[in-house]
């Protein structure tokens, strides 16, 4: 882990120029001599098969912790994750592919200051989908969860996982105390062709780990925002596309990310 800041920051582009490429949106991320394009696909949570018996996406499109009025059980939801995913990324046939990028934004508002679980980010290939509660249990697997981690006392830390192996933490991403709010803000730089795959948080403007894998399958994007018993309320929404503000730091994040 590092900070944004590195001996080519200087070098990276300032301009903040895009193109439309095949429906997603594409930027330069790299050096101005060596730029690197990154593609902001439209992603999207899918309501139909979102867990209702944990969560629900709101018409507004966000996900959020609770169960809706009605609830659907039909055979195509989620019936293990307590979440829901977007469409799938499908694998190359070639190494000449874009890396992609994809962000979410979670409000998170404390109520009884007590749970082991508040939200989770990742990828997961094809043949895992749905097959634990949360992405942390899965293998084939690669997220970055907000929950208790067991070692920094009660405030919930950000980890990284990858199949099951708990990684990197960062403490007290947030606090426990009851009417607390906060804002969390995490996104992805995945290449599927060269097998990269990373994860950053926002808020610190820090990447907080990136890993070197061989993807068997596609990779679905799941989301999580937490357990409807954690003692908070969370409301997640997607960010994807166009809606992306890709600033000057996120470019410089992504370009560190890939390198």
């Amino acid at each position: 882990m590092q900070h944004v800041i590195d001996e080519d920051e200087n070098e990276l582009r300032g301009k903040n120029d895009c193109i439309e490429k095949d429906g997603s949106i594409v930027h330069n991320v790299g050096l101005a001599s060596r730029p690197q394009p990154v593609s902001c696909p439209k992603l999207h949570l899918d309501a139909a098969r979102a867990n209702t018996n944990e969560c629900h996406v709101t018409t507004d499109g966000e996900l959020v912790n609770s169960r809706p009025d009605t609830r659907d059980v039909g055979q195509n939801r989620l019936q293990k994750y307590w979440g829901t995913y977007s469409c799938p990324i499908t694998l190359p046939s070639s190494l000449t592919t874009i890396p992609k990028y994809w962000e979410t934004e979670t409000r998170v508002r404390v109520v009884t200051g007590v749970w082991p679980y508040v939200l989770e980010m990742g990828v997961v290939e094809a043949g895992q989908v749905d097959s634990g509660w949360c992405v942390t249990q899965q293998r084939r697997s690669w997220c970055v969860s907000v929950r208790n981690c067991g070692r920094h006392g009660v405030n919930p830390c950000t980890t990284v996982y990858r199949e099951r192996e708990r990684g990197e933490r960062q403490q007290d991403t947030l606090s426990d105390t009851p009417g607390t709010q906060a804002t969390l803000h995490y996104g992805i730089v995945l290449d599927v062709g060269k097998g990269r795959l990373a994860f950053i948080d926002l808020d610190k403007e820090i990447v907080l780990f990136r890993y070197d894998e061989e993807f068997g399958e596609p990779l679905f994007p799941v989301f999580s925002a937490g357990d409807s018993s954690s003692g908070c309320s969370t409301s997640m929404s997607l960010i994807s596309g166009e809606d992306i503000d890709m600033t000057d730091t996120k470019k410089a994040l992504m370009y560190q990310a890939l390198k």
